[in-house]
């Protein structure tokens, strides 16, 4: 068996704390959609809404995570627009698969959600990032 070279075990790096987070998010989220007929333990009206929303607003947060710092450079450029369109077709392929599970259905208004979801969390990656450079850059002036 060969060594592992530098390139190798970087791009293992790369997978491992970038796209499998991602990848296995996504299972997450199919897992979730596979259960039939599930009911809504709250009675609150609309509460599916919210859950869509966080569970996509992580999504679109982790999706952007990956997609600005992996990858090759010009999907590193224009992260916001990939991860806003990947995201969105998770959505898409969601609300599909969801019509398929007994007692649960399809809504253009989930889906809607979690392309709201989505981008709410690739703006709070933004943020974060954004106020983390703040952060980094007072520490570095510091005498």
């Amino acid at each position: 068996m060969r060594e592992l070279e530098e390139s190798d075990v970087r791009v293992l790096s790369i997978f491992l704390r970038f796209w499998l987070p991602v990848l296995g998010y996504i299972v997450l989220i199919f897992v979730g959609s596979s259960i039939p007929n599930l009911p809504n333990p709250t009675h609150i009206p609309h509460v599916d809404k919210v859950a869509h929303f966080v569970e996509y607003g992580l999504l679109g947060l982790i999706v952007g995570r990956t997609f600005r710092h992996s990858g090759p450079a010009f999907l590193r450029k224009f992260w916001f627009g990939f991860a806003i369109i990947a995201a969105t077709a998770v959505g898409f392929c969601d609300e599909w698969y969801q019509s398929t599970v007994p007692g649960r259905s399809r809504s253009i208004y989930d889906f809607l959600t979690d392309v709201v979801g989505a981008s709410f969390g690739q703006f709070a990656l933004f943020q974060l990032e954004s106020k983390w450079k703040r952060m980094t850059k007072r520490e570095d002036s510091r005498p």
